[in-house]
């Protein structure tokens, strides 16, 4: 598709975007649920944010309201839905038992005839001293999220036990983790097969932040491709959320607002 096309047919998702920050937007399995962060300053700074909930009744979005398992508190930041909808993966800076922490961890709440489980801490197998940000759940229950651990931004992800916990986070291999640039953001397709993800200021970018993917070859993934000006521009391109079924559309953030545009297809 010719640039100009591309552009044309991206829009903004008035819709969901808010007068503050937005970020991580992701939709229940049939499409009528919609949770996403929102923060009144810029979260990386401000580290303060509360995921929130909307409803899609008679084609229009409801009013967005704080998430039943949020905790005015505490930051709670990129909720994640499971591809069959019975959890939600989300990372947040509140107390693991009585431990009071400072960075970020990943929790999940299970979905119960009331609504939603209390949440439940990932463990410290998967969680570190540092920021764990921006989980995404594959069918086969494997989460990929991004970490600082290391001292730089790279994707990990872990692997669902027999005995219900989660096994020990594991760094992916190159090409999609580098020593150079920043990786973060991941967006797994439901089948696993499929990497949607951030990069910042990679040599063949377009702005600071694009978005690339990467195709599974085996137990990794091949080289990542620019999404190219469909996507990415000289602005900040972040947050991605596929939704795979038939013709995918990726959403993503844009200037603290969510975006949209088929997903462009990649050889």
């Amino acid at each position: 598709m010719p640039a100009d096309a591309c552009r044309d047919s991206q829009e903004r998702v008035a819709e969901l975007s808010t007068d503050a920050y937005d970020w991580r937007l992701t939709f229940s399995p049939d499409g009528t649920t919609a949770f996403w962060a929102v923060s009144d300053q810029w979260f990386p700074t401000s580290r303060k944010a509360t995921i929130v909930t909307a409803r899609l009744e008679g084609g229009v979005w409801s009013t967005p309201e704080a998430a039943p398992f949020a905790n005015p508190e505490y930051t709670d930041m990129d909720p994640a839905f499971a591809p069959d909808g019975q959890m939600l993966v989300f990372a947040s800076i509140r107390p693991v038992g009585d431990e009071p922490r400072r960075d970020l961890d990943l929790w999940y709440v299970t979905r119960t005839g009331a609504g939603w489980s209390e949440p439940v801490h990932l463990g410290d197998q998967v969680n570190s001293p540092r920021d764990e940000l921006y989980p995404s759940v594959a069918a086969d229950g494997t989460i990929y999220f991004g970490s600082d651990r290391d001292g730089q931004w790279d994707i990990y992800r872990t692997r669902p036990q027999a005995d219900g916990t989660y096994g020990p986070a594991e760094r992916l291999d190159a090409p999609i983790n580098s020593d150079d640039v920043w990786e973060f953001n991941p967006e797994i397709s439901p089948d696993g097969q499929t990497l949607v993800f951030t990069m910042l200021s990679h040599p063949d970018g377009l702005g600071a932040g694009d978005l690339y993917l990467a195709r599974r070859t085996g137990d990794g993934f091949d080289t990542p491709i620019n999404l190219g000006e469909c996507v990415n521009s000289s602005s900040d391109e972040y947050h991605p959320t596929v939704v795979w079924d038939g013709e995918p559309v990726i959403y993503f953030v844009r200037n603290g607002d969510f975006h949209r545009v088929d997903l462009p297809q990649q050889s």
